[in-house]
């Protein structure tokens, strides 16, 4: 090998993907300098970390920790805790959960990112950030999102384009990261409502269904975007406005861990299927459906 090895010889030289040399970079797994924009790498300090992987190939393998991260979901969250699964729940949107299982801080993380036209965009962001990383997304649910509003719609908003309506009410949004705002950012963007709503129209960070749901409940903000089960909960009366896949992102190697296989186990029985049947606007036909698998070593 000459001196120091670009990508693309380095990828040649290991027998893999120059994609996965970029992931073992960003993971800081391998040595790796810059010189301007571009990755290079030193031959000898190749040569030396791949002497430690082998003489370390029989040290127990570090895994996530059993953290359940991602988007906040009320029949997942249900599941968790009617199966007893030794699962933490870390759900702070799934930009967030996509952010800890790519640090290896979660086993598996609920997703629901907007698509680009009527498919869903959990798989593109999936294989955007993890393309070599040993994950499989399963299919979860099938939700229906779209606008809770008070009792009877006294603001009269039937569509997202009526969102001027609800003015000088205010609208409710979640925190950065999570897929309702993504989604709800994407559905202003598509009225052209971006600049008929300033930033004073809204109110921001809210964190769950349930804390949108209650928001509008107690009057803080007229109307706001979140999934049909959390407005029937609330009473409140729902706007319908699109269909979207929640799908559960799994470390491959804590597959098969006790914590995951309680809740694993838990989803094909009668009372969970009941729970499903029960809350409006959800779907579990293709509950454990492969929607990506990726990589790995």
């Amino acid at each position: 090998m000459s001196p120091f090895l670009t990508v693309a010889e380095l990828a040649e030289h290991l027998r893999i993907r120059p994609r996965k040399v970029y992931a073992l970079v960003a993971a800081g797994e391998i040595p790796h300098r810059r010189a301007g924009a571009r990755l290079i790498f030193d031959a000898h300090e190749i040569d030396a970390w791949l002497q430690a992987r082998s003489t370390r190939s029989d040290r127990p393998v570090r895994r996530p920790p059993p953290v359940l991260a991602g988007s906040h979901d009320p029949l997942l969250e249900w599941a968790v805790r009617a199966s007893g699964a030794a699962l933490a729940l870390m759900t702070r949107g799934s930009r967030d959960g996509l952010a800890r299982m790519a640090a290896g801080e979660a086993c598996a993380a609920a997703l629901h990112f907007p698509g680009t036209g009527t498919g869903s965009g959990n798989a593109a962001e999936v294989e955007r950030v993890g393309a070599e990383r040993a994950w499989v997304l399963l299919g979860l649910a099938r939700r229906t999102q779209g606008l809770l509003v008070a009792p009877g719609n006294p603001l009269g908003i039937h569509d997202i384009a009526d969102l001027p309506r609800a003015v000088p009410a205010r609208i409710g949004r979640r925190q950065s990261g999570a897929g309702s705002r993504e989604l709800f950012d994407q559905l202003l963007g598509a009225a052209g409502l971006d600049a008929a709503l300033p930033p004073e129209c809204f109110v921001d960070g809210l964190t769950g269904e349930d804390e949108m749901a209650l928001a509008v409940q107690e009057g803080r903000i007229g109307c706001g975007l979140a999934i049909e089960a959390a407005a029937r909960r609330h009473g409140l009366d729902f706007v319908a406005l699109v269909d979207e896949e929640l799908d559960l992102l799994v470390e491959r190697g804590s597959y098969f861990d006790e914590a995951l296989q309680a809740l694993f186990a838990f989803t094909r029985t009668r009372a969970f299927r009941e729970r499903a049947a029960a809350l409006p606007g959800y779907s579990i036909a293709r509950l454990g459906a492969v929607r990506w698998n990726g990589g790995g070593d």
